[in-house]
């Protein structure tokens, strides 16, 4: 097979797909083995006439961090969160529309906000409401 070292600005064209996490899980696992990047590991495996075109790039000196799996979280909290950021998103589309509140019955609302995310934080959601 046929080795060409990419000339700067030489790779200008880029492809984006998705694939199993566990195929790219080992692509990744192969390129670091092969010490090379990622990307150059790729176009050696479709050489294309038998010419790879690589950036003679080593493996990037930090590992390229994973996605994590799904974090539990606490239903409770989740919901009392998401209550408190649509509570502020009515107020924001009320004064958007051209809606009338004065500076102290904003500051009110607000403050009843920050309290019940303080509440919502304290309990830690363990507690229904």
């Amino acid at each position: 097979m046929e080795h060409h070292e990419a000339a700067d600005g030489a790779l200008d064209a880029r492809l984006a797909f998705r694939l199993p996490r566990p195929v790219a899980d080992a692509w990744r696992a192969a390129a670091q083995g092969a010490g090379q990047s990622l990307s150059d590991w790729l176009r050696a495996q479709v050489a294309v006439d038998g010419v790879v075109v690589t950036t003679g790039k080593p493996t990037p000196a930090r590992a390229v961090p994973l996605r994590r799996g799904t974090v539990p979280t606490d239903p409770v909290l989740v919901r009392g969160i998401a209550q408190a950021g649509n509570n502020l998103n009515q107020i924001a589309r009320h004064l958007n529309a051209g809606g009338k509140v004065s500076d102290a019955q904003l500051l009110v609302l607000l403050m009843e906000i920050e309290h019940r995310l303080a509440e919502v934080v304290a309990m830690g959601g363990s507690q229904e409401e």
